[in-house]
């Protein structure tokens, strides 16, 4: 096992270890210093750890289509997260319109959101957003698993979008090599 950062902790860094006998890789995600995936389960203290497959094929995703896509609703909030969760009071008894509210935020959150791409790895529930020329990452751990208590419940801050496509482009190259060699 070799734990690798790429990026500086104190801005914005991935950290990784692969795991050959289990395939199993553990990330961490860190923003000011703070690992974003750090959480608490049964006392200890942990970091993400899974087949991250899935997880990587959306980062990629993302890095390759990234352009400004303004959240679909006009709601408040000071960032995605919160935008996010206040977009979720809609209701109406109108079946049509219900449908076609939820799946367009389903759509944009596809896009912007990697925890449904989490594989049933703890993760925690960050959404991703280019706002100019910097990348937002918003989150909101409030409603973790039970028995799962993220260190960071809920923040946000703005990456440059150079250093994002920098520190996120090397981890999937460096993912992709170790996991996927000839």
């Amino acid at each position: 096992m070799n734990n690798c950062i790429i990026g500086d902790k104190s801005k914005f860094a991935i950290g990784y270890s692969f795991f050959d006998d289990t395939r199993e890789t553990e990330l961490s995600m860190y923003v000011e210093g703070i690992n974003l995936l750090e959480y608490i389960h049964d006392g200890a203290k942990y970091t993400t750890r899974w087949n991250l497959n899935d997880l990587v094929v959306w980062l990629s995703d993302f890095l390759k289509n990234m352009s400004e896509d303004p959240f679909p609703y006009d709601v408040k909030g000071a960032c995605i997260a919160e935008k996010d969760n206040n977009a979720r009071d809609f209701d109406t008894d109108d079946i049509d319109e219900f449908d076609a509210y939820y799946d367009k935020l389903s759509n944009w959150n596809s896009r912007h959101r990697w925890h449904p791409a989490s594989s049933g790895a703890y993760l925690a529930d960050v959404y991703f957003a280019l706002i100019g020329s910097d990348v937002e990452l918003s989150w909101d751990n409030t409603d973790a698993e039970d028995g799962i208590e993220f260190i960071s419940q809920k923040g946000y801050t703005s990456i440059p979008e150079e250093v994002f496509k920098s520190v996120m482009g090397q981890f999937i190259k460096e993912y992709a090599n170790h996991w996927y060699k000839p």
